[in-house]
C-alpha cells in the first residue's frame, strides 16, 4: 500500500507543477478558459441578461460552473486562487473512481485498484481542464458519483441508492449536458429492476421535475447553446447529422483506449471472424463515402490526426477504422448493453466538431465500470499490466505536452 501512495503523490506533486508552468497538454483549455472569462464577467454583472442571451456567447459549454465563478468573482477572490480550488476539487475523480472500483471488484488488491485510479492523474485532459476550469470534468466528476451509487445499489438493492444516482446524474447533467443522455442507460436498468412499479413511475417523476428547467431554459427560452461551435471555423458548418463522421472518429478513439487491455491480454480476440471482417470493410468503406470533417477544425481524434498530418490523407484513419469496428464488434456481440452504451457515446456528441478530450478518462472510466464484456482479471489486475497502462497513457501525455 505504501508504494502505491507514495507513487499517486509523485503524480500529485508533477501535477501540481504542470499547474504552476500552466500547463495545457490538450492546447485548447486555455483558450477556452480565457474565452470563458468574459461570459464569467459578464454573469458577475449582470446575471439574469447574460443567462438570458447565453447562446450569443458562441460557446457549448453550461453556464452552471461559470455562473458559480462569478460569485466568487464578486467576493474579489483572484483567478489563481479560484483555480487551484478547482485542481484540488477535481481529485474527486480518482478517488470517486477508485470507490467504484472497489464496488467493481472487490477480490482485487486494494493497491492495485489505487494503482489503476491513479492513471487519471497523467491523463491529458484531466491536467487541461482541472489547471484550466472546465465544466465537462465538473460533470465527469458527477457522473463518476452516479456510477458509484449505481454499483451500490446493484450490490445491495437499496433504493435510496437509485435517489442518489439519479441527484449525481443530474447534477452531472447541468454542469455538462452530454452526460444527460447516459439517464437511457439507467432507466433501462432500473426499468428491468423494477418493471411497472411504484418506483419506476418514482423515478420517471423524479427525472421529469429535475429536466424540467433545463427544457425551460432550453426550449421554450430558445437558449440552445448545445449546437454551437467549439471551433470559430466551424461557424456555417452545418452537418451536423453526418454519423459518418461520428462514427468513424468515435469508433478510432475507442480502438486507441481499448489498445491496452489487448496489450495487456485482459481482453482476447480468439479467431478472427471473416463475416465481422467483411462487415467493418463494407462499413467503413460506405461511411468513408460520407466522410467530411474538417482537417483545419482541429479535433478528430489521434488517428485522425495522425492521418492527415504525416500521409495528408485519410486511407491510414480508414484502415484503424476497420480494426476498430471489428474490435467494437467482438466486444460487443454478446452483450447488447455495450451496444446502448455506445450509442449514447454518439449522441452525446450532436456537435460537428469531435475532440479526443471529450472521452478521455470518461472512456477508461466505462470501460472499467459499465461496460460488460470479458476481462481476464489475473491479467488485468497486476503490476506488470498497471505499468502497461501508465506507459501507454503518459506517453500519451508526453506527446501532447510537446505537441
Amino acid at each position: 500500500m505504501k508504494r502505491s501512495i507514495n507513487l499517486i503523490f509523485i503524480l500529485y506533486s508533477f501535477f501540481i507543477l504542470g499547474f504552476f508552468l500552466n500547463a495545457d497538454p490538450n492546447s485548447g483549455a486555455f483558450g477556452d478558459y480565457q474565452n470563458h472569462i468574459r461570459v464569467i464577467n459578464d454573469f458577475e454583472n449582470n446575471l439574469i441578461d447574460t443567462l438570458f442571451n447565453y447562446d450569443s456567447y458562441n460557446t457549448r459549454h453550461s453556464p452552471v460552473l461559470y455562473i458559480i465563478i462569478s460569485f466568487f468573482y464578486k467576493l474579489n477572490i483572484p483567478d489563481q486562487l479560484i483555480r487551484i480550488f478547482s485542481i484540488h476539487l477535481c481529485l474527486f475523480l480518482p478517488f470517486i473512481f477508485y470507490k467504484c472500483l472497489l464496488k467493481k471488484y472487490p477480490k482485487v488488491d486494494k493497491e492495485i485498484l489505487i494503482l489503476l485510479s491513479g492513471i487519471i492523474l497523467i491523463s491529458p485532459t484531466f491536467w487541461s481542464l482541472s489547471i484550466w476550469p472546465d465544466s465537462r470534468l465538473f460533470g465527469l466528476i458527477f457522473f463518476c458519483l452516479s456510477i458509484y451509487y449505481f454499483l451500490n445499489f446493484r450490490n445491495e438493492k437499496n433504493f435510496i441508492d437509485v435517489l442518489k444516482c439519479i441527484i449525481a446524474y443530474t447534477i452531472s447533467s447541468y454542469l455538462s449536458p452530454n452526460f444527460a443522455v447516459f439517464s437511457i442507460f439507467y432507466f433501462y436498468f432500473f426499468y428491468l429492476e423494477f418493471r411497472f412499479t411504484k418506483k419506476i413511475f418514482l423515478i420517471i417523476l423524479i427525472n421529469i421535475i429535475f429536466s424540467l428547467p433545463a427544457f425551460l431554459y432550453l426550449l421554450l427560452l430558445e437558449n440552445n447553446f448545445l449546437f454551437n461551435p467549439a471551433s470559430p471555423g466551424a461557424i456555417g458548418e452545418i452537418d451536423y447529422l453526418n454519423y459518418s463522421n461520428k462514427l468513424l472518429i468515435i469508433s478510432s478513439i475507442i480502438f486507441f483506449y481499448l489498445l491496452p487491455f489487448f496489450f495487456v491480454n485482459s481482453i482476447k480476440i480468439k479467431s478472427f471472424n471473416l463475416k465481422i471482417i467483411f462487415f467493418s470493410v463494407l462499413l467503413v468503406f460506405f461511411l468513408s463515402t460520407k466522410f467530411n470533417y474538417n482537417f483545419n477544425l482541429t479535433g478528430g481524434g489521434i488517428f485522425f490526426q495522425f492521418s492527415y498530418y504525416f500521409f495528408k490523407n485519410n486511407y491510414f484513419f480508414f484502415l484503424v477504422c476497420i480494426f476498430s469496428f471489428y474490435v467494437i464488434f467482438f466486444i460487443c456481440k454478446h452483450q447488447k448493453i455495450n451496444f446502448l452504451i455506445l450509442f449514447l457515446l454518439i449522441i452525446s456528441n450532436p456537435q460537428y466538431t469531435i475532440y479526443h478530450k471529450y472521452f478521455d478518462p470518461l472512456l477508461l472510466i466505462l470501460f472499467l465500470l459499465m461496460f460488460e464484456f470479458k476481462i481476464n482479471e489475473k491479467k488485468l489486475f497486476n503490476y506488470r499490466s498497471i505499468f502497461i497502462f501508465y506507459l501507454y497513457t503518459g506517453s500519451f501525455l508526453i506527446i501532447n505536452i510537446m505537441k
